[in-house]
């Protein structure tokens, strides 16, 4: 079936949303290689965006503008039937995307979207993988920087282990860099909602609790725990390790894609993810300031009027975020190192390595999303023959690692000695 759009970018008018906009205008223009358009619920704030745009080009003003509401499925279907791909950044996900996929699968319409919601995710794959594997639709979550360079790291040194030794690494780890950015405030709203919410509901307190929790009881599972708690030397790299508070979520996302890939990575496979600190000794103690800061966010946002506090004058609220400069001059360095056996039974090592020249949480994230909905709209028959509710890697594998390269993002891997 014919489609009048490639992608329709829904909720463009955020802060995430305009950062997608500007680069799908700057990076393939308007009716040209790429047909998309914008769509939200309030038509006076996207005609201010297309307004704001025309500074990246004059053709701003011409984008295609669709009007609906995150609550109402009539207006859904009229906007998702009319696309091959719907790419969105409106959160948080559990309370206004539930019906944007519904929709999609309803109308046999690509998705994808950079939600780091547990919950959101694991509701879609009870309700609607078997359907969107059934119509061959790829719903495809994470697709920002949780959780595109831990999941597509794991499968290039994965890839690399298997073609170079012939076997995959049992155990990768993956350490964040040195990195200029932050959070988005829809990522933080997010995470304040989950936390509010697990203090209710016994059932989603077990699943935050589970390492393996997008993986069903059926499913294979390791033997991986929730991830590293303390401050620890790591002897690979020479660095001092701490916990990553995206772990939560990226590191389910990669265990999901084993299973996805029918076990590629092995069914020993073992995957983390540490925060990287310089070696000496005053590294260390901020190792362990950054945790404890951590553990005390957490009992904070378990606390309603201190989270309240952190929300209204801390915390970058939705549809806030940085100055152009400041998203511009960030950047995002990520090591992996992956370990496995030959077949002689000796050990090997592999080290990746992912560079984004732009901060992780906004400018790196709008470039990540929005090659994934390219990979989609332009691409779907170069990527992997796999449908249902689904991760970037077993959604969009090497495909979108090539178009991010092309893109100016490094990807490299090699035998790390």
């Amino acid at each position: 079936m014919k489609r009048k759009f490639d992608i329709i970018l829904w909720g463009a008018t955020g802060f995430t949303g305009r950062l997608v906009a500007e680069y799908f205008l700057k990076e393939y223009g308007l009716n040209k290689s790429l047909n998309w358009g914008i769509a939200g619920r309030n038509k006076d704030k996207l005609e201010k965006l297309r307004y704001k745009l025309r500074t990246v080009s004059k053709e701003a003003l011409e984008i295609p503008i669709l009007i609906g509401d995150s609550h109402e499925i009539k207006s859904l279907n009229k906007i998702v039937k009319q696309t091959k791909v719907i790419c969105t950044t409106v959160g948080p996900f559990m309370e206004y995307g539930m019906l944007l996929v519904k929709a999609c699968i309803d109308n046999e319409t690509d998705y994808c979207d950079i939600t780091g919601e547990t919950p959101f995710i694991k509701t879609n794959i009870e309700s609607y993988h078997t359907l969107a594997v059934k119509r061959r639709i790829k719903i495809v979550h994470c697709c920002g920087y949780d959780s595109i360079p831990s999941d597509l790291g794991c499968l290039m040194v994965q890839d690399f282990s298997i073609e170079t030794f012939k076997n995959p690494c049992e155990k990768v780890l993956f350490y964040v860099g040195k990195t200029k950015g932050g959070f988005s405030g829809g990522t933080i709203a997010s995470m304040i909602n989950m936390t509010e919410k697990s203090k209710f509901d016994k059932k989603l307190r077990t699943l935050l609790k589970d390492p393996y929790a997008l993986n069903s009881k059926d499913d294979w599972r390791g033997h991986d725990n929730l991830g590293q708690k303390d401050v620890k030397w790591d002897s690979d790299l020479g660095v001092w390790t701490g916990p990553f508070i995206m772990a939560m979520i990226n590191t389910r996302i990669v265990r999901r894609t084993n299973v996805l890939i029918n076990l590629k990575y092995g069914k020993n496979f073992s995957y983390q993810e540490v925060m990287t600190f310089p070696p000496g000794y005053l590294n260390k103690i901020r190792a362990k300031l950054f945790r404890l800061g951590l553990g005390f966010m957490q009992k904070v946002l378990r606390n309603k009027m201190l989270s309240f506090i952190l929300k209204k004058y801390v915390l970058p609220s939705p549809g806030q975020g940085p100055s152009k400069y400041d998203r511009e001059n960030g950047f995002f360095n990520i090591t992996i190192i992956g370990k496995g056996y030959k077949k002689d039974g000796t050990l090997f090592k592999v080290k990746g390595d992912i560079y984004c020249d732009k901060d992780p949480g906004y400018a790196g994230t709008a470039k990540m999303l929005g090659e994934s909905a390219v990979c989609l709209a332009l691409y779907k028959k170069e990527l992997p023959e796999s449908y249902g509710v689904l991760t970037p890697a077993a959604a969009l594998g090497k495909t979108l690692i090539k178009n991010l390269k092309q893109k100016e993002m490094k990807f490299n891997v090699g035998i790390y000695n």
